[in-house]
């Protein structure tokens, strides 16, 4: 009797900062059909991170089934030990960064094909048969490698968009007065500007130039782009369609951006223009051979999610969720395409729509916010079910797309929450002695020679020990474990003089206690800490400054990876959420706990594949549909 062939797939959607108090309260409100179907189907719960609870540690874990003591991440950014302490380094690839193996690689060596979509991990591709679509995962708005042109904004007259951190990155332009002639029945043009599509980033060459006449038509101010031969008709607040421009890198690359007027108004003189990233139309993976396809069937595809475009003024409501919407969704569909059609039997996909929305607005829908204001509400939660309605669309695009054999992974690397107050570590430190700097032209200087403990990430606490780091002073032994005791114990008596709470809600030695967090790594820290809800860790490790704790601003407004991991606090948390269903799941009422290393040894129990390397995570028994696993 032969034994049926087991030809199980995998789709994990990464929803990057999604709460699931959150998804579980819009789902009641009936704003998540989709993802009531998933749960009705499946199992679901909350997904625990690994401290600290950021991006890139996590979905490590997701994809080796590793913990952080093992793959080596265990904040934003590492430090190597041995290398100045106040050095540190970007973890989003796996070249120098990560010792676990990947499901993506073992599955290539196993002679079977995988993708990757922006996830963390995924570059520099190492293995023929992995597929690696978009960048390395890292949250930039102006992402390595494929990214030609960053987004603009063109102005003229009174606009003058500042952002509320005094970013100022816009273009002041004249607008020329015309009355040319179109030939487009009932626009009367008023003004031109010239625009210049360039590339900007490094190894890329090109530019091409566009017209944009501003003028009416049935009384409605309104555009009409000169663009390749082509004359594009389109409001206010509307999109042009994707333009193709010729550039080069090495060889011809056609790029892609789409332009909308955000605002116009000819009797003053004023416009803002906004040109969309410049990115690749094919050349955006590591075997065109399959994503040209899918470009041509699926439409463009971008990895950048311009965030603080949006808080400069550059884009409208409506235009941000488009922007989003447009990287979501192609995930989704391209997830589908890939293990339904092109013989893939897996994909990792990571969307970080909520990530950045709720590190800078957080404050405007969260009561325990001190930003909260009751009067920009309701714009702000808007804006927050358009992405709650784009995560719930992708999810019913992989629902209504996958077939028998397949199982879906929805899940969050962590949650996000408000924040009060801005903890300052080194600072810390420094007012109590144990780091000794000047300033030297304007530029803080470290003397190591005095400095006996340093913050070398932003939760890597290190001893400045003599035969490990290079200007080490403390001795090793008794004096080495005295000192972190002495630093364990002042960390826990730091009180808020407004409030008198305790900053740190817990501090601890990752080497004796870490393996309740997953930790222990000489990579994590000779002492790790969790503040209390409400305070987050400021991400420098700057000394200079007298205030240990200050107001919140910019990304930390809303934030993550400061606290214990199971924290939850007024709308969000640290939490991340988890669902499941499809193939070998069987539906179970009531909500779970899992970690992140749990989720690869589940999928590989149903595919009947063997475990990971490295692998450390437990296959969660109690979603499994036995009689659906051959």
């Amino acid at each position: 009797m032969k034994t049926k062939k087991n030809i199980s797939k995998f789709i994990v959607l990464g929803l990057d900062g999604a709460c699931p108090d959150i998804f579980e309260g819009k789902l009641s409100q009936g704003l998540m059909p989709n993802l009531k179907r998933l749960k009705e189907q499946g199992c679901w719960g909350d997904n625990i991170p690994f401290p600290s609870a950021v991006t890139p540690g996590n979905w490590t874990s997701i994809a080796t089934g590793s913990k952080p003591s093992t793959h080596g991440i265990s904040d934003f950014t590492m430090h190597t030990v041995g290398q100045p302490l106040d050095e540190h380094y970007d973890v989003f690839t796996k070249d120098r960064n990560n010792l676990a193996e990947f499901a993506w690689d073992a599955y290539s060596r196993r002679g079977l094909k995988t993708a990757t979509i922006a996830y963390p991990g995924s570059l520099p591709q190492t293995e023929k048969k992995h597929l690696a679509i978009g960048n390395s995962g890292m949250p930039a708005e102006n992402a390595d490698p494929y990214t030609i042109a960053p987004s603009r904004a063109l102005t003229a007259g009174s606009p003058n968009p500042v952002g509320p951190y005094g970013w100022q990155e816009h273009e002041k332009i004249d607008l020329q007065s015309t009355n040319d002639e179109l030939g487009i029945a009932g626009f009367e043009s008023r003004y031109f500007i010239d625009i210049r599509i360039k590339a900007l980033n490094p190894g890329f060459k090109g530019e091409h130039g566009t017209r944009l006449y501003l003028g009416t038509l049935q009384q409605k101010v309104a555009g009409v782009l000169c663009c390749m031969n082509e004359k594009i008709l389109l409001g206010i607040q509307e999109w042009t369609p994707f333009l193709d421009f010729s550039f080069s890198n090495e060889t011809e690359i056609i790029g892609q951006c789409r332009m909308r007027i955000t605002t116009a108004d000819l009797e003053k003189g004023n416009l803002l223009l906004y040109i969309s990233t410049v990115y690749p139309k094919y050349y955006f993976s590591t075997n065109s051979a399959d994503t040209d396809g899918l470009r041509d069937k699926l439409g463009p595809y971008n990895d950048n999610l311009p965030i603080s475009r949006f808080l400069m003024g550059w884009l409208d409501d409506q235009a941000l969720s488009d922007e989003f919407r447009l990287q979501g969704v192609w995930e989704a569909r391209a997830a589908v395409e890939l293990v339904s059609n092109l013989g893939y039997r897996g994909v990792f996909a990571k969307w970080h729509a909520f990530d950045k929305f709720y590190h800078f607005f957080m404050q405007k829908i969260d009561p325990a916010a001190p930003g909260y204001c009751t009067d920009e509400y309701a714009r702000y939660e808007k804006l927050h079910d358009m992405l709650i309605k784009t995560a719930d669309e992708m999810i019913g695009i992989v629902l209504d797309g996958m077939d028998k054999e397949t199982t879906l992974v929805v899940i969050s690397d962590h949650g996000l929450m408000a924040s009060r107050k801005a903890v300052w570590v080194n600072r810390f430190l420094a007012r109590h002695g144990y780091i000794s700097h000047t300033e030297e032209g304007g530029l803080d200087v470290v003397d190591w020679k005095k400095t006996r403990a340093f913050v070398s990430a932003f939760m890597l606490l290190n001893v400045n020990l003599k035969g490990r780091d290079p200007d080490g002073i403390v001795e090793p032994g008794e004096e080495y474990e005295a000192l972190k005791k002495e630093l364990i114990e002042l960390l826990r008596g730091w009180k808020d003089p407004e409030n008198n709470t305790h900053v740190m809600s817990a501090v601890f030695d990752p080497g004796k206690d870490g393996i309740f967090y997953g930790l222990g790594n000489d990579r994590d820290g000779d002492i790790r800490y969790f503040t209390t809800p409400g305070y987050t860790l400021y991400r420098s490790t700057a000394v200079n400054g007298k205030e240990l704790l200050t107001n919140t601003f910019g990304p930390y407004l809303g934030d993550h990876g400061s606290c214990i991991p199971s924290t939850r606090f007024s709308r969000g948390g640290e939490v991340g959420a988890f669902y499941i269903s499809g193939k070998g799941i069987r539906h179970r009422d009531g909500k779970m706990q899992i970690f992140p290393c749990d989720v690869i040894p589940t999928l590989l129990q149903i595919a009947g594949e063997k475990p990971l390397a490295n692998q450390e995570g437990a296959v969660i028994h109690k979603c499994l549909d036995c009689a659906d696993i051959p």
